[in-house]
Formats: C-alpha cells, sequence, structure tokens
C-alpha cells in the first residue's frame, strides 16, 4: 500500500447512491477503475451485508469478499479489505436496556437492531418492512426478550415527522450517539462511537493514519468526519447542517459525485 497517497471515505445513502438507490453510471465508471494513489473506504451506517447488496445491484463489486476497508454501522464495526473484522463497538447492558424501553414505549413505530452481522426488527409496521426489505437488512422479526447480549446500533423507522420528533426528544435520556440519516431514520450508537472515532482506529491498523483524510457525506453521522477531514464535500441534496459544514458541494446530475470530486483532491 505505499502507492497510496490519500484516503477518500464514502458515504453511500444519500451521498454515492441517491433517493432511488442508484449509483451514478459515471460513478460505477470510476469505482471500477479507481485512482491507485486514493483508496476509497466506505463509510456508512449499513450493516455489511446491505452495503453489498445496494452495490452489487449497481454493477460494482461483484466478487466476494469486499475488496474496500469501511466503517460500518456509523462505527460500530470496521473491516479491513476481504471483509477481515477489525473494531467492533456494542452498547453498555444499562444503555442497551434503555433503547429497548425506548422501543417498548413507541410500540407502533419499527427499531430495527444490529448485531455485527444480523438485523432484528422489533414493532414490525409495513413501513418497517418495506424499508428493511428496500435496504438489503434481512432483517429477523423477533421480540425484545429474544434479541443477543452484543447489539451494536439501533436504527428507528417512523415515517411520521411528529411521531420521530416524539422519540428523538425522549430518547435524548439514553446516552449514545445519535443522529438522523434519512428524512424516516434515527440511529442510536454507543456513547462515543461514531464514523471518524472508528476511521482512525481501522487506519491505525491498516499503517496507514499517516496519509491525508477526503470525506464524503451527507447526513449528520458525516459530521464528525469532516472534521477530521482535509476537505470534505457533500451533495447539493445533503442534509442543511452538512451543507452548511462541507468544503465543497457536487450536483450529481451531470457527472455523478466523483468526478467533480476527484478534481478537487491536491494529489
Amino acid at each position: 500500500m505505499t502507492h497510496i497517497k490519500a484516503i477518500l471515505c464514502l458515504d453511500i445513502d444519500g451521498t454515492l447512491i441517491d433517493a432511488d438507490e442508484r449509483v451514478h453510471p459515471l460513478d460505477v465508471q470510476v469505482l471500477s477503475h479507481f485512482p491507485d494513489d486514493i483508496m476509497p473506504l466506505l463509510t456508512t451506517g449499513r450493516i455489511l451485508h446491505s452495503a453489498k447488496g445496494v452495490l452489487q445491484e449497481n454493477g460494482l463489486f461483484q466478487i466476494d469478499p469486499l475488496p474496500l476497508p469501511g466503517v460500518f454501522q456509523n462505527g460500530g464495526v470496521t473491516y479491513q479489505p476481504g471483509e477481515k473484522i477489525c473494531t467492533s463497538h456494542a452498547f453498555n447492558p444499562g444503555t442497551r436496556k434503555a433503547v429497548i424501553d425506548l422501543s417498548r414505549a413507541f410500540p407502533r413505530s419499527a427499531f430495527t437492531f444490529f448485531s455485527i452481522d444480523t438485523v432484528y426488527l422489533l414493532n414490525p409496521t409495513d413501513f418497517g418492512r418495506y424499508i428493511a426489505q428496500l435496504h438489503h437488512l434481512s432483517a429477523h422479526t423477533i421480540d425484545a426478550g429474544q434479541l443477543p447480549n452484543e447489539i451494536i446500533k439501533v436504527m428507528i423507522l417512523e415515517p411520521n415527522p411528529v411521531e420521530m420528533r416524539k422519540i428523538i426528544d425522549q430518547s435524548q435520556s439514553i446516552g449514545a450517539e445519535m443522529a438522523n440519516t434519512l428524512p424516516f431514520a434515527y440511529e442510536i450508537n454507543p456513547s462515543g462511537i461514531n464514523k471518524a472515532i472508528s476511521l482512525l482506529e481501522l487506519l491505525k491498523k491498516m499503517e496507514l493514519e499517516h496519509l491525508p483524510i477526503y470525506a464524503a457525506g451527507d447526513a449528520e453521522n458525516d459530521l464528525a468526519l469532516f472534521e477530521l477531514a482535509q476537505l470534505s464535500f457533500a451533495p447539493t441534496t445533503a442534509y442543511p447542517r452538512v451543507i452548511e459544514q462541507a468544503d465543497h458541494l457536487i450536483s450529481r446530475e451531470k457527472e455523478g459525485l466523483l468526478t467533480p470530486l476527484l478534481k478537487l483532491i491536491p494529489i
């Protein structure tokens, strides 16, 4: 890896893929023939099999295992190339119980609980099942008593903004990392765990921590990465807070995300 001169962190939802879960054709071409001196590194809220599913649907990385390193579940799990697990961070028992109690307080909202490699659906709703299927989650519908002890992340799926506001307000006392990642999705991770913290762990393990970091993202869970990055990039459709903090905004319609982005990296 001595030829690598920079790390490019790529969020998936809302950044690499659009609202229809499509990667721009030019981005597919770029990712298939990426510059040798820049390492693309996935930084996503998705679980590994979900990320692979949407990428493969777009004609990318059809081989197993995934050849890219990545930060998944908002930093809950990291992998070196070839899906070699590097780090994982689970809720402590008290926080795990608090999130389960939150799911019981809102029985009409779908709660997805993530272990390292499995997704569990509590309070199944039609909307929750639809999103789980759309995002390749392969979610298992269970009761709270059947959850494993090791839970990495929770994602709450609620299309009603008024109800989502109630959930967010009540969750503030839990003491965890929280972020809106889609208009209908609210994600909770263990306290102190985010994409940036876990990225640094991964790069140290790969002996690449000395390299400059560049980051592209669109949601609140990407802002910690922006603080690490030499330059940060956001699509023009990003959340307002992300647009305010990004160094460069990119319209994906004509050239996709990566072609204009790579022109701005000073390598």
